[in-house]
């Protein structure tokens, strides 16, 4: 039977920044990933500015910058006047060391993971492997996996559980995921077209009572995610007809944009009852989901890493108790109940869900008062350190 100090289970950026962050610290790790390799996945690919210094500490930082977008302001675009109202993350240049987002596809940063985690010959990363059981004991956990090669089990001495927001690892653990699903159904197209000269940075939003949009650029090559949300009732087989029409609303007359691929999903606010059971801890959509109007999820999810790469190796080394652990747990669950949650949620109402048009006025003209006053845009963009807890 393999044996390993941890196993993750998840070779998502939670996972992997997980074990690279455990792997710098000595740990024997092994990932477990049911995909059969590193594949493009339709994910958050916007890291926040407040995960700049986490990401430098993992000597990952300099690489995403060079293969990766630099952001270095956010945009909302009014969509019935053309009005564009930005938000400059310099302002926040005199306090903080990298005052910009950098945008990765998850894939591309899967690769710059895994090829540090090949300098760590304590670390085995197992792909074609489905976890499908998880048993507990006093000394340690056994994992069972299906592979292609038939069922196998490892041991270890603890797991982590980052396989997403349909984690087995949390379904074998009895946990429960109660919250909420939004009534829209939300739609993510890849579309190749000029969108900069349109005036929207790589984070922008398109901000309009009916037809609000978020807006991102994925690479240097031209590519772009355009997500909107639509009716949950309307037929998802017949998306592709409607989204020409979607596409017209916002873009210039004659535009033509070259539609790579488009992905259909619902959009939740969840939270696991418990982030740690016995040896067993959650971290990232295994733990929570929320909607993806401000990358809150993934902006959690990472700092989860963080949090935890710390908790765990000193546990693993001697070095504490496994109290460090409740206090990851409950520490995290509190930062994504009081802040991730309830910030993303206000965003979704008023991009997506806003009965009220006076209200979502409101909302605009507050954007506009941020950009005007770099002290009110300091406070909002503070938001995300929040999440660090």
């Amino acid at each position: 039977m393999q044996e390993a100090q941890v196993v993750v289970a998840g070779a998502g950026p939670v996972g992997l920044l997980t074990a690279l962050g455990l792997a710098r610290a000595g740990v024997d790790v092994t990932v477990l990933d049911a995909a059969p390799a590193i594949e493009p996945r339709p994910y958050d690919m916007g890291y926040d500015w407040a995960l700049m210094p986490g990401l430098a500490d993992l000597g990952l930082l300099e690489e995403m910058c060079q293969v990766g977008l630099v952001a270095r302001s956010r945009c909302l675009k009014v969509l019935s006047t053309g009005e564009r109202i930005v938000l400059d993350l310099e302002v926040l240049a005199d306090e903080v060391r990298y005052p910009f987002d950098v945008h990765v596809p998850p894939h591309v940063l899967a690769l710059l993971v895994n090829a540090r985690l090949a300098e760590h010959p304590q670390v085995r990363l197992e792909w074609n492997t489905r976890l499908t059981d998880v048993q507990q004991d006093t000394e340690g956990i056994t994992v069972t996996t299906e592979t292609p090669e038939g069922a196998r089990t490892l041991r270890a001495s603890w797991l982590v559980g980052a396989d997403g927001a349909h984690s087995q690892v949390r379904r074998s653990l009895g946990l429960g995921f109660p919250g909420m699903t939004w009534p829209k159904r939300f739609v993510a197209a890849d579309i190749r077209f000029d969108l900069a000269a349109m005036g929207f940075s790589p984070t922008s939003w398109q901000v309009d009572p009916e037809d609000s949009a978020l807006i991102a650029q994925v690479d240097s090559t031209g590519l772009w995610r355009f997500a909107y949300a639509e009716n949950r009732l309307l037929p998802e087989e017949s998306i592709s007809d409607r989204l020409p029409a979607v596409l017209k609303a916002a873009l210039p007359d004659g535009a033509d944009p070259l539609l790579e691929s488009w992905v259909a999903f619902r959009v939740h606010e969840r939270l696991a009852d418990s982030f740690r059971v016995g040896r067993v801890v959650l971290a990232g959509d295994a733990a929570h989901v929320t909607n993806p109007t401000r990358a809150m999820g993934m902006t959690c999810g990472v700092f989860d890493a963080f949090a935890l790469t710390g908790a765990l190796a000193a546990v693993v080394h001697g070095e504490a108790d496994h109290i460090a652990l409740d206090r990851y747990a409950q520490g995290r669950r509190r930062v994504f109940q009081e802040s991730a949650s309830p910030l993303s949620a206000q965003t979704m109402r008023l991009l997506f869900h806003s009965e009220n048009v006076a209200r979502f006025n409101d909302g605009i003209e507050h954007c506009r008062r941020m950009a005007a006053d770099p002290d009110l845009l300091r406070d909002h963009l503070r938001d995300s350190e929040e999440l660090r807890g």
